[in-house]
């Protein structure tokens, strides 16, 4: 007997909404990119075998580049680091027009959150439970202006 059949889980709506990744469609670029070196690597494998080790550390980014949220504050990884920020030296988020958001500490730092993009602010809201504030959306009925 086989198990039922569910559907993928929309990135869009992911089970851990806390956590932020880089869109996993990047490993399809990365297979075309190992598709589109493979004949001239085979067919000069001296001059043009290091050609290899780049589909090899984008993959590497895309693996290790990653933002959580919880309760205790953020944590940002990249291809090199992983470094923590508690909540109360969270100052801000900032969206520059090309890349991912930056995390900005009260020491005017500015951090990169790989996986956050302008896109995401809702859910960054929803995750850091209203910590970040997504001015786009309505306020509740609630909420005392």
């Amino acid at each position: 007997m086989s198990a039922p059949f569910r559907s993928p889980v929309p990135e869009s709506n992911p089970r851990d909404r806390a956590l932020f990744r880089v869109n996993p469609m990047s490993y399809i670029v990365i297979a075309i990119f190992v598709l589109a070196i493979l004949w001239p690597v085979t067919a000069y494998p001296l001059a043009l075998g290091w050609l290899v080790l780049l589909p090899l550390a984008f993959g590497w980014w895309v693996a290790r580049t990653w933002t959580r949220l919880d309760e205790d504050g953020v944590q940002l990884s990249s291809w090199r680091t992983r470094r923590s920020v508690q909540w109360d030296e969270v100052k801000g988020v900032m969206f520059p027009k090309r890349g991912f958001a930056r995390l900005v500490t009260t020491s005017d730092a500015s951090l990169p959150m790989g996986g956050v993009s302008f896109h995401d602010l809702p859910r960054l809201s929803s995750a850091s439970r209203g910590r970040i504030r997504d001015p786009y959306t309505a306020p509740g009925p609630n909420s005392t202006s």
